[in-house]
């Protein structure tokens, strides 16, 4: 099977990046690699985290700029952390397509949301200095009808289109397998329950006590 296809950029997606730095200068930087991304609409060029000399993104390696699909899922999801902003990257050059998202070559932020109960300054100062706009949003539904509204991000159908028949069918198969398991973790939790209440007899003719003295059950 082949790898995941290089798509054309410009390419847009969800993630949520950490803030670095003192206040009034703070600055986007990414949860797990600390380094600030570039401000003013410059790239943040993406490079491969354990020195394995290739360029990112590359097949078989978890390297690159990660991105959500906008759907309700990772809408939620980019929302869900404390301390951190979402928002929306733009992805350009070699670009990567996976069911759930992307992983790109370079990419800078595209917009950022401010969530209800977010600190607005901390958000505005990052707007300002890397020269994208705040998108006050109420919840996921709201990400996605700003998203939609711009036609930013792939739909399913696409998705399914540039990743091909084989991994449709790859996607579907995994989703029986996930049924079967289901079923079967439930089969077993009746033949448990089954066995159990076979070894529990008849309590008809067993005496229990209580604080008053025997007690039949009939």
């Amino acid at each position: 099977m082949s790898g995941p296809p290089l798509v054309p950029s410009p390419l847009y997606g969800l993630r949520t990046w950490s803030v670095a730095g003192a206040r009034g200068e703070e600055r986007l930087a990414g949860p797990q690699q600390p380094a600030p991304w570039p401000v003013g609409g410059d790239w943040l060029e993406a490079t491969c985290a354990l020195g394995e000399g290739h360029s990112a993104p590359a097949a078989g390696c978890g390297c690159g700029i990660h991105a959500w699909h906008p759907r309700r899922r990772w809408a939620r999801q980019v929302l869900a952390p404390r301390h951190r902003v979402a928002g929306v990257v733009e992805a350009r050059g070699g670009v990567e397509l996976h069911r759930d998202g992307i992983r790109a070559e370079r990419a800078r932020p595209y917009a950022l949301f401010l969530a209800a109960g977010g600190d607005a300054g901390v958000v505005g100062r990052l707007a300002q200095a890397y020269a994208v706009e705040v998108v006050p949003v109420g919840g996921p539904a709201a990400i996605l009808d700003w998203c939609g509204a711009r036609g930013l991000g792939l739909e399913p159908a696409v998705v399914d289109e540039l990743l091909g028949p084989e991994r449709v069918a790859e996607r579907q198969r995994g989703a029986r397998v996930a049924r079967l398991r289901a079923a079967a973790a439930l089969v077993t939790i009746a033949v448990l329950l089954a066995v159990g209440l076979a070894a529990t007899g008849d309590p008809g003719d067993r005496a229990l006590y209580g604080r008053t003295g025997e007690v039949q059950i009939r």
